[in-house]
């Protein structure tokens, strides 16, 4: 009876909530915004809602074991950069090892949260997408030269430097040996090129924008030493 109870609970908390409580599991994933139309209604990216409920998450899981290993399920379309660098922060702050299974696609924000996990799996049929990221203002001029300024130095000191340090110690990268530098210098060039680069999951592999792709249940909380050194 007490089983059966556990599994409807966590049933309600998934679906309610976006976590499961019992299976230290929780679910990055939009919400769609009450009274649109289908036609309206398209995936929504990261935002304040969705950051906060997953950092309420987090931290229950984390008080409940601060050992035990965590799944982040995630499906999301990428979205506001401030807020996935909350959750970015909330993942790396976290005692426990992470793992993070991208569903569909870890492209524009979602593909920087997926670099904070111990663990990062893309499933076989999702892609990767990096970029500058797509900025919108309302403003005067100077507010709008100041803002492109911060937005470009987040960027570039910030969002390079964390798919870099994790392209060069991914093991069997493709950037393995190369110098941080390198890495930074390659990211940009080829977003001159192409503005958007989109990946599939072998050659987001292969660079070392994540660790492996879907293969088994049973081995997603297998990490190496060195993916536990992450944090």
């Amino acid at each position: 009876m007490g089983s059966k109870y556990e599994f409807l609970e966590s049933i309600k908390f998934v679906h309610d909530y976006d976590f499961d409580p019992v299976g230290f599991q929780i679910y990055l994933v939009g919400r769609e915004e009450p009274g649109l139309s289908e036609m309206e209604m398209g995936e929504p990216g990261v935002e304040y809602r969705q950051a906060t409920r997953f950092i309420k998450n987090l931290d229950i899981l984390t008080n409940i074991d601060p050992a035990r290993a965590i799944l982040v399920s995630m499906k999301s379309c990428g979205g506001d950069v401030h807020e996935g660098m909350a959750i970015y922060d909330a993942i790396m702050a976290a005692p426990n090892p992470v793992t993070i299974v991208s569903y569909t696609h870890a492209r524009s924000m979602t593909s920087i949260i997926l670099q904070a996990a111990n663990k990062r799996i893309l499933m076989p049929s999702s892609y990767f997408m990096f970029h500058a990221g797509d900025y919108s203002f309302e403003g005067t001029t100077k507010q709008f030269h100041t803002y492109a300024e911060f937005s470009k130095k987040t960027f570039d000191d910030t969002m390079c430097s964390l798919y870099a340090e994790r392209m060069k110690y991914t093991v069997g990268s493709k950037m393995a040996t190369w110098k941080e530098e390198r890495i930074i210098k390659w990211l940009h060039d080829e977003m001159d090129k192409k503005e958007d680069v989109y990946l599939t999951a072998v050659e987001a592999v292969n660079l070392g924008f994540a660790d492996e792709i879907f293969s088994s249940w049973d081995t997603i909380y297998d990490y190496t030493d060195q993916q536990l050194g992450i944090k």
